[in-house]
């Protein structure tokens, strides 16, 4: 052991000696008796003191475990008895427990100060620290933003601060909530946490669980769970399309989205858009009519960034004047971010369209085409 003495050291067993009452005039005497008695002091702790080696490091450092609570202080590091680990008393108040606690070191230029159990979010970064902001899961912002939960106020000062990535964050507002509840980053209001699941197109982040129940004194348990956002959309041709001329390819445009997360129509609107890579499912149907009972081929396939995709045409015949007929076409590709596909349309006759429906008294409306893109892998 070295640099740090404990209790079952010598030196720390050392006790002054007891030095004879002065005279009041020079006496030699009681100045030898002096000088003999400090001599002798003085040389044990040199002795001791040299059996110590500074340079070797530490072994173990023993705290007290039963000491009463300390003062906090920055700096400060002590046993906690109530959490059975060591606490470091840190900047803002922050008081860490070692090993139960992580956090990550960041910075608030949001313009107003982020309140102590916000949920923030990934918004860039400036040396020694990622910059946060409130963050709200409305599917405007990756679900891989998401970075924790806000452990003390942190003011728009330039300074540095805490936010919990995994562990307690206390003091915090949970009065509309029960002991146990999972919490979800809010999707209508940033920087909130909810109890209710959100669905898509929100973002989905189980974030925490109620710990304690209180207006002022409540505690979460902060355990970010990220998976990453897949993207999607759906797309609708609601109105007819019958093609100029026979044999001929044709680009089939979408006028509606039903839905959109990272996949949107492009221009020409027969092209749609994939923001992000990955390998996505492609599914089109088709409702083809024929106005007369000849028969008649009608084709159907996918075009990739203005590129035909292999094997990818399905055929239909049909001879039925009047009527619907539907055809799938479906299809996993790769693709990139800003690749675009296009369902790609031709029939032998130009006596084939491809056929929207209206609603009737008790059916919805049925579209000519019907187009779904999702991201099946990252």
């Amino acid at each position: 052991m070295a640099n740090v003495l404990t209790s079952e050291y010598d030196l720390n067993k050392t006790v002054a000696p007891r030095l004879p009452s002065a005279t009041t005039q020079y006496d030699r005497q009681y100045q030898d008796q002096l000088n003999n008695i400090l001599r002798l002091y003085f040389n044990q702790l040199d002795n001791i003191l040299g059996q110590l080696d500074w340079n070797k490091p530490v072994d173990y450092i023993d705290f007290d475990t039963t000491a009463s609570p300390t003062v906090h202080q920055t700096g400060r590091l002590d046993w906690d008895s109530d959490d059975a680990t060591l606490e470091l008393d840190m900047e803002y108040g922050v008081v860490q427990q070692i090993g139960q606690e992580t956090y990550a070191r960041v910075s608030n230029n949001t313009g107003s100060t982020i309140l102590n159990g916000t949920v923030v979010g990934f918004a860039g970064a400036t040396e020694g620290s990622l910059r946060v902001a409130p963050y709200l899961a409305d599917g405007s912002q990756s679900t891989l933003y998401i970075l924790g939960v806000m452990t003390h106020d942190l003011p728009d000062t330039g300074q540095k601060g805490y936010c919990t990535v995994w562990g307690f964050v206390r003091d915090v507002d949970t009065s509309g909530f029960s002991q146990g509840d999972i919490l979800y980053a809010s999707p209508s209001t940033a920087g909130a946490l909810t109890n209710v699941k959100p669905t898509a197109p929100n973002n989905v982040i189980p974030l925490a669980a109620v710990v304690k129940v209180g207006t002022t004194d409540g505690v979460i348990f902060v355990r970010p769970t990220i998976e990453q956002q897949r993207n999607y959309g759906t797309f609708n041709r609601t109105t007819d399309y019958a093609p100029a001329l026979a044999n001929t390819a044709y680009a089939i445009e979408f006028n509606t989205t039903a839905v959109s997360n990272g996949v949107s129509r492009g221009t020409p609107t027969s092209r749609i858009v994939v923001a992000n890579s990955g390998y996505y499912d492609i599914s089109c149907t088709l409702q083809y009519s024929s106005s007369n009972a000849s028969q008649k081929d009608a084709y159907a396939w996918i075009r990739k960034n203005g590129a035909d995709i292999p094997q990818s045409s399905r055929i239909t015949s049909l001879n039925l004047n009047g009527g619907y007929q539907p055809v799938l076409i479906s299809e996993a590709v790769s693709l990139a971010a800003n690749d675009y596909i296009e369902i790609m349309f031709a029939a032998t006759d130009t006596a084939v369209t491809i056929k929207a429906a209206p609603a009737t008294a008790f059916a919805p409306g049925s579209p000519a085409a019907n187009l779904m893109v999702e991201q099946i892998q990252q």
